[in-house]
């Protein structure tokens, strides 16, 4: 099962290829929404599921809120099957792969280790920055992004375009680690 929230459909876009991956070695695989369908929404019990992931955007250094309410509500149920759960987050910070390890320890190991939970394995893929007339980013979000983009990378014209730092084969990697999680258990 792979559950996830999104606010832009990039996270979506990795839980989707992940799905795709899992199901090409012959897994049967759900796939979630968190903001689409609350728990009430969902199978009532984990048990059922030979592996689960979770995947979340970050926005400001927060979780989406689906996934924050879902980790919290389940996290005793989630112990239980930690040795079978993957974690990833999807973020600008992890657009640079030397950045990987510090998003994951900011935004994965950091925040599970409160929560006692230690999924067997994490990973921080790139975002997507969306700053085209289409896009559902906010017109301050483009601003802030754009100037980032200037400053930090000294990049000029960014205005009206889309930049996906997703690293699909990085993606794709996790995702046979994680057919390998389940097919050796």
């Amino acid at each position: 099962m792979i559950l996830y929230g999104t606010r832009f459909g990039a996270t979506q876009g990795i839980a989707q290829e992940i799905q795709k991956g899992i199901q090409e070695n012959g897994i049967e695989t759900e796939i979630y929404d968190l903001k689409e369908h609350p728990s009430k929404n969902l199978p009532s019990s984990l048990k059922g599921h030979d592996g689960i992931i979770i995947g979340t955007g970050i926005k400001m250094s927060f979780w989406t809120k689906s996934v924050k309410k879902y980790v919290k509500k389940h996290g005793a149920e989630l112990k239980q099957k930690q040795d079978k759960l993957g974690f990833f987050v999807c973020c600008g910070m992890a657009n640079k792969k030397e950045e990987i390890g510090p998003a994951i320890e900011k935004y994965i190991a950091t925040r599970l280790d409160k929560s006692g939970l230690k999924p067997a394995l994490i990973d921080a893929f790139g975002g997507v920055y969306d700053l085209s007339d289409t896009s559902l980013m906010s017109g301050m979000n483009k601003k802030i992004i754009s100037g980032i983009l200037k400053d930090e990378e000294g990049w000029e014209n960014v205005e009206n375009k889309t930049y996906d730092f997703r690293d699909w084969d990085q993606i794709r990697n996790f995702t046979q680690k994680f057919v390998s999680l389940i097919k050796n258990s």
